[in-house]
């Protein structure tokens, strides 16, 4: 997963990735506007200070659904703790998230039936309603994963939380914490539901950004921005966020969230 980058909507004009127009335009100051690029992957699941020191890690053998919450937060204690020790500002590429160093889907975490690429980067629904989540989560800065579109039905991609309890019935967007976009019906979803976006075509890349400073998520449609989607999405001790999304019958796409260069940066 990499980093947003400024993007101006108005217009159709195409800038650099992810902040919406409404907030971030008028900034050109050189930190805004060269903005470090986050590559998911890039992080081990420890915080890394300048000197190259980590926080312990809990081995994975350890960790499973009864603990993996309370391992979250203290975890973003620890990164919390070591930004204010530390004299020198934290690595942008090592901060903000938490999880293995190469970022997959987590079969373990699927609701429904999904056949699975081998790469565990690609799926297809075979149920009526199948959702997954990727095996890191973000909790700080500016994040966006691709997409890519194997078909064009109903779909719900975006971002979610652990505490987010999926069916296949009710998947990313349907519940609290939860925030998606879907171009078969052109819609946005955080619980309730609201027009939004356009219409997708099997092919297309979605890019689903989320920018955890000022607590928006935007999606983007083969690299131009459809607009802040949600905003006041809550962060802070307890507010982790996985890549996911949702499947209908026979729908399948293919994620990237860094391991390769995204097609739109």
């Amino acid at each position: 997963m990499a980093e947003k980058k400024e993007r101006d909507v108005a217009q159709g004009r195409q800038r650099s990735r992810g902040y919406s127009s409404q907030a971030f335009t008028e900034t050109r100051d050189a930190e805004t506007t060269g903005l470090f690029h986050h590559v998911f992957m890039e992080d081990n699941g420890s915080c890394v200070d300048p000197a190259g020191a980590s926080a312990p890690r809990l081995p994975e053998k350890n960790l499973g659904l009864h603990n993996l919450s309370s391992y979250l937060d203290n975890k973003m204690e620890e990164c919390v703790a070591e930004s204010k020790g530390s004299s020198q500002p934290l690595d942008p590429t090592t901060t903000g998230r938490i999880g293995p160093p190469e970022v997959i889907l987590d079969i373990l975490s699927n609701v429904g039936t999904l056949i699975m690429e081998p790469d565990r980067l690609g799926a297809a629904s075979h149920s009526n309603f199948s959702t997954i989540k990727a095996n890191s989560c973000v909790y700080k800065g500016k994040w966006v994963y691709e997409v890519m579109l194997g078909s064009k039905g109903v779909m719900q991609l975006g971002w979610c939380t652990l505490n987010c309890r999926f069916s296949q019935e009710e998947g990313v967007g349907d519940t609290p914490d939860s925030y998606a976009y879907d171009g078969s019906r052109l819609r946005k979803w955080n619980v309730r539901t609201f027009k939004y976006g356009e219409a997708w075509l099997t092919g297309d890349v979605i890019s689903c950004a989320i920018d955890l400073d000022q607590g928006q998520v935007e999606f983007f449609r083969n690299g131009k921005s459809m607009g802040v989607a949600f905003t006041n999405v809550k962060t802070g001790p307890g507010y982790a966020y996985f890549p996911s999304f949702s499947l209908s019958m026979g729908e399948n796409v293919h994620v990237n969230f860094g391991a390769t260069p995204l097609k739109y940066p």
